[in-house]
């Protein structure tokens, strides 16, 4: 994972607001995160055959927050080659070619034979499933009711999920060792959604807190298999003494996302799914009291 900017002393927090702020990077620290670029493998080169069905058949000419959209398919793709061994890293690469969060659809329904016959069987399984298990996540209760049941009870008891695709409403399931991976790429994905800096006055962002949960979530199941290393050291407190709290714990344990945020995020995606006729419903399926 890139080195993460500075989280801002707890006690200089209202200094100056956020809005305000700019980000900067020393000429030293911009130099190690370049050396620290240059020394990772290349990814493997696309099949053209892959990148003339994008460029012909759909249309990815559409903004990401930071850069255009391929530049954010391109980070998922390269992050799992270097830090997802053994996993097919297309799968972030195409993760969103049947769908978004906000109803934008790069490929259309009819395109799925063609896009099939350019993908492995494990390949299209993760991708078709991305946009439904990210909708859910986002909506929280799947979430929810993991964090309820506890992360032991889950790791031990889980026996996979059925759920809708958002393209098509089509009825989707996933065993528990594909789910297990499936959130790994999702973990993945979502790192490239937070904040740049000042990630304690942004709880609030529609993907930090997720991705928090998340990443503690599968940690404490010993189900995080993709590298994601967010051991950034000891936190100080305010009173400027350093504690052995690393950056993840201090934000869990300190700084708690309004469930107001949440309501609003929980209603926006119910919203979208409702215009395209795409079912939020889920099924867990447990151990002893399964039919997958």
């Amino acid at each position: 994972m890139p080195p993460t900017p500075g989280i801002l002393n707890p006690s200089h927090s209202h200094e100056t607001p956020v809005s305000l702020r700019q980000v900067f990077w020393s000429d030293e620290v911009a130099r190690k995160i370049e050396a620290d670029f240059q020394a990772l493998p290349e990814a493997p080169k696309h099949d053209q055959a892959l990148l003339d069905f994008m460029k012909n058949d759909c249309d990815f000419a559409m903004e990401h927050a930071d850069g255009s959209f391929m530049d954010h398919l391109q980070f998922c793709y390269e992050y799992s080659v270097a830090h997802f061994k053994n996993r097919p890293p297309r799968v972030l690469f195409l993760h969103s070619i049947m769908g978004v969060g906000t109803n934008y659809f790069p490929m259309q329904v009819e395109k799925l034979p063609k896009l099939q016959a350019l993908l492995s069987e494990e390949e299209f399984k993760h991708i078709e499933a991305f946009p439904s298990i990210l909708r859910l996540l986002i909506n929280f209760d799947l979430v929810q009711e993991f964090l309820d049941a506890g992360p032991a009870k889950v790791a031990e008891n889980f026996d996979g999920i059925k759920f809708h695709r958002v393209i098509d409403n089509k009825k989707l399931s996933l065993d528990a060792d594909s789910f297990w991976v499936h959130l790994n790429y999702q973990l993945i994905h979502l790192m490239d959604f937070l904040p740049i800096a000042d990630w304690q006055a942004r709880m609030d962002d529609t993907y930090m807190d997720l991705f928090l949960v998340l990443f503690e979530f599968m940690k404490d199941a010993g189900k995080l298999q993709a590298h994601v290393d967010l051991d950034l050291g000891p936190v100080e407190n305010p009173t400027g003494n350093s504690t052995p709290t690393t950056l993840v714990g201090f934000l869990m344990n300190r700084v708690v996302p309004s469930s107001l945020k949440r309501r609003v995020r929980k209603k926006e995606i119910v919203k979208y799914s409702t215009e395209v006729g795409h079912s939020l419903d889920y099924e867990i399926l447990w151990k002893g009291n399964s039919n997958l």
